[in-house]
Order: structure tokens, then sequence, then C-alpha cells
């Protein structure tokens, strides 16, 4: 199994806790992390961690030439998300990848996606679901064919035979103005071909009301409240667990969500607003049936197999925090 994810330095925390995440379930997979500006002591240390948990971790550079003069989106849409168009040139002996974005956190085994039969397919993918139709109008695309790019499968061979990353530049300097840029630029390339995955694959934690309920097995941390910067963001608990797991020096999250926000959630509760309660029910439900089991199960795994040292002062907040759940 191959799994592959980018990232520069605005990712770093995600990336560390990508990684260690994606290896605990599926320890004999081999990683490669194309570094897209990551900082040199940041590289560093993901290598000693690496090192001392015997994780197959290769890092490797992202061709600037290919990708630098691509348009972007400030910190959230960099030049970073052009990497993962570079993945069939970066792998030239694979025949095929996972590619996840560095701030999903894998909470199963990967096995099924690994394995899915992608035929003549470019890609594998979730749809979307929440893009503007705008956006989908200026591609005459349905939103139900409309996959997000956090998370694919990828048929390598394939893309090198059709030249699928140069389409795919192309069509994103013909479509500079779009929101999504590399996401929609792929959409545009590989439209048709696209075998869809369940939505337990990319499952958005900001839009666990709105999404159809599946117990994930790949979380997806999509958009600016990244839960390394903000606290309360939905399932932050279960990347926290991770975090102090890991051993890493990988901070929490300390900044809060606008007031507002929580003032009306309240107050939507207590009036008995339907959205509210949704909302209320949603979290319940993906606490009871998902959240407690997993993290109980996680907690029962690693005191029967633990970590080696991590030789950092985060092992002291492992040892003395990790939850219990009765």
């Amino acid at each position: 199994m191959v799994i592959v994810t980018a990232s520069d330095n605005n990712f770093v925390p995600g990336l560390f806790l990508f990684i260690f995440s994606a290896w605990l379930h599926n320890r004999e997979a081999k990683f490669v992390v194309i570094d897209a500006g990551i900082e040199p002591a940041s590289v560093m240390e993901l290598r000693r961690f690496c090192d001392r948990n015997g994780i197959d971790c290769q890092l490797v550079q992202a061709d600037g030439k290919r990708i630098s003069d691509l348009p972007t989106r400030g910190k959230l849409l960099t030049t970073a998300a052009y990497a993962r168009i570079l993945i069939p040139e970066i792998l030239p002996d694979c025949d095929k990848a996972i590619y996840l974005d560095a701030d999903t956190l894998v909470v199963s085994d990967l096995g099924a996606l690994w394995l899915a039969d992608l035929g003549d397919n470019l890609v594998a993918g979730v749809v979307d679901g929440f893009v503007e139709q705008e956006e989908l109008d200026d591609i005459q695309m349905s939103r139900n064919e409309y996959i997000n790019s956090g998370v694919l499968v990828m048929n390598l061979v394939a893309w090198r035979r059709e030249g699928i990353a140069d389409r795919v530049f192309a069509t994103v300097r013909e479509t500079a103005k779009s929101r999504y840029l590399d996401q929609t630029a792929l959409n545009t390339v590989v439209r048709g071909r696209v075998l869809f995955l369940g939505r337990e694959w990319n499952f958005f934690s900001e839009r666990h009301v709105e999404i159809e309920r599946r117990l994930p097995k790949v979380i997806h941390y999509a958009g600016s409240a990244k839960p390394w910067r903000y606290r309360r963001v939905p399932f932050a608990d279960v990347f926290n667990f991770y975090r102090t797991l890991s051993g890493l020096d990988i901070p929490e999250g300390v900044l809060l969500l606008k007031s507002a926000r929580r003032r009306k959630m309240i107050l939507g509760l207590i009036g008995l607003r339907r959205k509210y309660w949704s909302s209320a029910l949603a979290t319940y439900y993906y606490r009871r049936r998902f959240t407690k089991p997993h993290l109980r199960s996680l907690g029962k795994m690693f005191s029967k197999v633990p970590l080696p040292p991590q030789h950092s002062t985060a092992v002291r907040e492992r040892d003395a925090q990790l939850p219990t759940f009765s």
C-alpha cells in the first residue's frame, strides 16, 4: 500500500498527526510526503519520528518549476495543493497510490480503499456535495459528480499514459478565476472516469450535521478551523487523543470560534429550533456511535502495545492524560 500526502509549513501539525494515524492503522504501508515548503527543522523532526517508530516514509521535493506559477488562494490553497497532481511523475514505478490531504486523520484500516478496482477510471473519490452552484455551472457539472480532492485513489498508469498532470495544469491556467482551482481543474479533466466512494472515506468534520450519517474511516478537517489552532471544532477530541498518543509536541488548539456562533446555538436550542437540535443530535450520535468506542479501543490498544519512547516532553502528557471511557 502506497500512501502519499503533500504539505507546506501551514499544515505541519496536521501532517505529523496524519502520518501517525495512518501508520497506526496501516503498519505495512509505505508513505511518501511531498515537501512543498516545509521548514528544515520540521523535516528533520518528521524523519526522526518515522525512524524511531519504523515508519517507512520517504520525503521528496515538489518540482517547483512545474507549480510555482500556478494561481493560489491564501494559506488554505497554496502551491502545495498542486503537488498531488505530480504523484505519477514522483512515483514512476508505482501503478497506484492513495492520496490524502495533510489535514486528514486516518481512523481505520485503508485496505478496502487500496483494493478499490479502478478499472479504466483515472481516480476514485468522494462526492464533495458543498461546492457553490456557480462553480458547478462554470464547468457544466452536476453536484453528484464533482469530487473532493482531499482523498483520492489514483490510477498512475493511466495518468502517465494520458498526460493527465499537464492537462490539469493547463485547465488551471484557463480557469484561474475558479474558487477551488486545482480541485475544479481535476474534476474537469477526470469527468466521466471516476469511481465514486462512500462518504466514510472523506468525512468532512465541519459538515457532519449535513452529510449522511456514516461512521468515518478518514476524518477531513477541511476549511479554516483546524484542530491544532481552534478549540471545540467538530471531532477535535479525536484529533487531540491521537495527538496525545503520538508523544509529539503538536500544539492543542487554543483559539475560540466566534462567541456569537455559540450564543446562536444556545438560543436555538432553548427556542427548540430544528436546525440547532439537528446539530445537537448529530453530535450526540457521533459521540455515542464513533468517538467513545473508537477512543476506548485505542486506549486498550496502547495499554497492550505501547509505542517506542519518543524522547519528547509530550510523552509525559501521553502517559498522564490518556482519557478513560466507562
